[in-house]
């Protein structure tokens, strides 16, 4: 039996992962949350086989929250491993902000550092994720996504804000990253370390996201049928009927 910890696992990805995680067998999942102290964490690293790092901030109220959380989760972790001499697998979610001089991308470029320091210096397998425009259920609206922001607020009534109706967007499906990152656990996969990209993605400018999200919004009122037949309108459908309140709408 593999043992998984998921650390950051009451946002977004985290919860997806743990209702993946809960469908297999012969694995026992422990978690780590904001609200768990640094001692319980070292036990549930005692005897862990592999670790789903998604636990971070990027709109806290302080700056300086970024290092303390970002960087300073990702050493304390990395340290406890090296004292108990484990090397666990270890899949990291970072961000394609990892790239940019920003507080928020300093913090997760040196936690990408430290993995991938520890990796090479111990043998652990590290794989590191720099995601983007991640969409899908239990993503919070009015935050950090523009998938859930237009599916919450067209459900709901609410106006939504289209700054360019033509900017570009690159979306990815949340069930591809939660199989990706089985895939790693169940060996199906090796992808290539440290860093690892989401094969499939899609692009849709602003504007062509909102009418189709109206659009669904609609079938009840117009009693048209909309074509989910391709993987991204299946993906933005199941989405937005996840932020109805009540699914009578749909019909």
């Amino acid at each position: 039996m593999k043992t998984v910890l998921v650390t950051g696992s009451q946002g977004f990805i985290g919860k997806n992962l743990l209702e993946a995680l809960s469908r297999q067998d012969g694995i026992k999942i422990t978690s780590f949350t904001a609200n768990d102290d640094i001692p319980t964490l070292g036990s549930l690293l005692e005897d862990v086989d592999i670790i789903y790092h998604l636990a971070g901030v990027n709109r806290p109220i302080k700056s300086e929250e970024f290092a303390r959380v970002n960087t300073g989760l990702t050493e304390t972790i990395v340290a406890i491993l090296y004292a108990k001499r484990k090397t666990p697998t270890i899949v990291m979610s970072s961000s394609t902000q990892a790239e940019l001089d920003n507080p928020y991308g300093i913090s997760k470029k040196k936690a990408e550092d430290i993995l991938i320091n520890y990796g090479k210096r111990t043998g652990s397998p590290v794989y590191i994720y720099r995601l983007t425009n991640v969409f899908g259920k239990w993503c919070l609206p009015n935050y950090n996504s523009v998938v859930a922001t237009f599916c919450h607020n067209i459900a709901h009534g609410l106006d939504i804000t289209i700054s360019d109706r033509n900017k570009v967007l690159d979306l990815v499906y949340i069930d591809d990253v939660v199989n990706s990152f089985l895939n790693i656990l169940d060996n199906n996969e090796k992808p290539v370390a440290p860093y690892v990209t989401i094969r499939r993605t899609y692009k849709i400018t602003l504007g062509e996201l909102a009418d189709k999200i109206y659009k669904f919004r609609d079938i009840g009122k117009t009693l048209e049928i909309q074509d989910i037949s391709d993987d991204f309108m299946k993906c933005l459908y199941a989405t937005y009927i996840s932020y109805l309140e009540n699914k009578d709408q749909l019909v």
